[in-house]
């Protein structure tokens, strides 16, 4: 009778003759009860409109709290109105809420047995109200694939609410409707996105865990590793393991095996990027599909893939921060040779890692994580950012340099879903972060006057607690090493100190910055400029430069006096009357 107004527009009509009163919804509890006379019990009626009956509960009736009952208005959730039309449903997905496709069988699963047997056992219940909390990697941890594998052996199909969405939107409100509505559907709903609550927002924190409280069905709650889940006591926990070098090599074998794809070292590429198995699947597909039926077979897809992988990545580290896309090379470094020894043992460290950690066996003894991560203090100019270029082109890795204005947020929790974001996506592909002025972001922690101070100490905590658990690579460079919080300075595996240069060094710069091919004329005293102009080494990439466009403008070959002309214009362009101080 509830749904009748919105199947058939006549009795919508004939509703409202029969309510005779303007005000009065079209169906409520006394028009039940009018209609339904001599057969059915209105006491009856009412109990089934009561909050805590199945027909409420489910969200299958919807009560206007707007008004008291029994002229409170009585409506029939939408989706339920499609369903008894036999409209289609997919058409009609929820903004906010997806599904999530199974790409794995129970057996594929890298997990626990005993766990997942605890899992499998609260889902098949058959009155459970079970609640799931999958914790793992905060990006591409193997979250969604492993609720989904689990959802369609309890015979359901995974429904993902994006949380962050509503938190963002603040729309919180919403996310008991989107369950609701998942449930309707017979789907299995994931919540995701609730890392982006303020650790300390204990109001929000609450209000998601009474949404989660009075939702009638099972759920999945999805979140990072080591976070407390806004879920009352009795929920049943999944917490997903790291996966090594040998199980992504395996994961790798098994599916280019698959789609008859040929790599030339399957170890070498486990080993660079560790991704979990949603995202080999995917990257796979993408090149087996682009290479097209008439590909050769035998044909090694290496650089498609690290093309495919790096991609995702650059999607998540794209929005907080830039690929540097030219690197330094170390002709171009000059470094006193206790900082360039300390350089040496830092690239070894990370070329190293997987030796001494996996073979070795220190994985199992260490309790710190296994990140490398350094500080690279000094004054401007002394080559602090160029070293970090270096190191990435040596290696062959990505440098990423983090935009902090884009990090940094006003919304509350969004700064650390942005780090977290940026941690994440540096660990998969192995790329390496550049914090440059990282003393704006890893400042240290002050007195709370304000809210200001309360949220960014709160951010600070959080780079604590991640550097704790990063096993990426990261270096920070500072102008200002005295403010760094030292808490991070005793997390860092290196803290190197770059000297301003002396006169021997600037020279070795000024030969460093000169090209070769470069057409002079007549012999340059670089020795003479390094003894009389205190310049740091960007100074005199600046200068250098300059100096070769002056030459270019006159049609003539470089010489000593466009060397001199351009180290005055340094000199004055940062409001230095004379020439003989120290240009930093």
């Amino acid at each position: 009778m509830i749904a009748a107004p919105g199947l058939w527009g006549e009795l919508a009509r004939l509703y409202g003759i029969l309510a005779n009163d303007e005000h009065r919804a079209v169906c409520d509890e006394q028009l039940l009860v009018e209609l339904c006379r001599g057969r059915v019990d209105r006491h009856a009626i009412g109990r089934e409109l009561d909050r805590d009956q199945p027909l409420v509960r489910h969200g299958v009736v919807h009560v206007a709290a707007d008004r008291a009952r029994p002229f409170a208005a009585l409506a029939v959730d939408p989706l339920v109105l499609k369903l008894l039309r036999a409209d289609p449903l997919d058409a009609d997905l929820d903004a906010g809420t997806r599904l999530i496709p199974v790409t794995r069988t129970l057996d594929q699963l890298r997990v626990p047995r005993a766990a997942l047997a605890r899992v499998v056992a609260a889902l098949a219940a058959d009155d459970a109200l079970a609640r799931l909390v999958i914790r793992g990697r905060a990006a591409r941890g193997g979250g969604r694939t492993v609720a989904a594998t689990l959802a369609a052996r309890a015979g359901r199909t995974l429904g993902a609410v994006d949380a962050a969405r509503l938190l963002r939107e603040q729309r919180l409100d919403l996310l008991g409707l989107h369950l609701r509505r998942c449930a309707l559907r017979g789907w299995l709903p994931l919540i995701e996105g609730l890392e982006t609550i303020a650790s300390d927002d204990a109001v929000v924190r609450e209000r998601v865990r009474d949404v989660v409280r009075d939702h009638p069905g099972p759920l999945v709650l999805r979140l990072p590793r080591d976070a407390t889940p806004p879920v009352d006591p009795g929920f049943v926990a999944l917490d997903l393991p790291a996966t090594s070098v040998a199980e992504r090599a395996d994961h790798w074998q098994a599916v280019l095996g698959r789609r008859g794809l040929a790599v030339r070292d399957v170890d070498e590429l486990a080993a660079r990027f560790a991704i979990g198995p949603g995202l080999i699947e995917r990257v796979a597909a993408q090149v087996d599909a682009a290479r097209g039926d008439a590909a050769d077979a035998g044909a090694l897809v290496d650089v498609e893939l690290d093309d495919g992988v790096r991609q995702h990545l650059a999607s998540q580290l794209g929005q907080v921060a830039t690929r540097v896309g030219r690197l330094a090379n170390w002709s171009q470094v000059i470094l006193p040779p206790d900082i360039l020894d300390s350089v040496l043992e830092l690239i070894s460290r990370i070329r190293h890692r997987r030796v001494v950690y996996d073979t070795w066996g220190f994985d199992r003894v260490m309790s710190t994580s296994r990140g490398v991560t350094a500080l690279f203090q000094g004054g401007p100019g002394t080559g602090k950012t160029m070293v970090a270029s270096a190191i990435a082109n040596d290696l062959g890795l990505d440098l990423y340099r983090v935009d902090l204005s884009r990090v940094m947020s006003k919304w509350i929790g969004e700064t650390e879903q942005n780090l977290a974001r940026v941690f994440d996506a540096a660990e998969d592909g192995q790329a390496i972060l550049l914090f440059d002025e990282a003393d704006s972001l890893f400042a240290k922690r002050t007195k709370v006057q304000s809210s200001v101070d309360r949220y960014a100490n709160l951010e600070v905590n959080y780079l604590l607690q991640r550097f704790d658990s990063f096993e990426g690579i990261a270096i920070l460079t500072t102008n200002f090493g005295t403010a760094i919080d030292p808490a991070f300075k005793r997390r860092l595996s290196f803290r190197l100190t770059f000297p301003f240069p002396d006169d021997e060094t600037r020279e070795l710069l000024w030969k460093a910055h000169l090209p070769e091919d470069l057409p002079r004329q007549g012999p340059l005293d670089l020795a003479d400029l390094a003894r009389r102009y205190r310049m740091s080494g960007g100074y005199i990439r600046n200068a250098a430069l300059r100096a070769a466009f002056l030459a270019a403008e006159e049609h003539a070959t470089l010489s000593q006096d466009h060397l001199e002309r351009a180290i005055r214009a340094e000199f004055r362009e940062i409001g230095k009357l004379a020439d003989t101080g120290v240009l930093e």
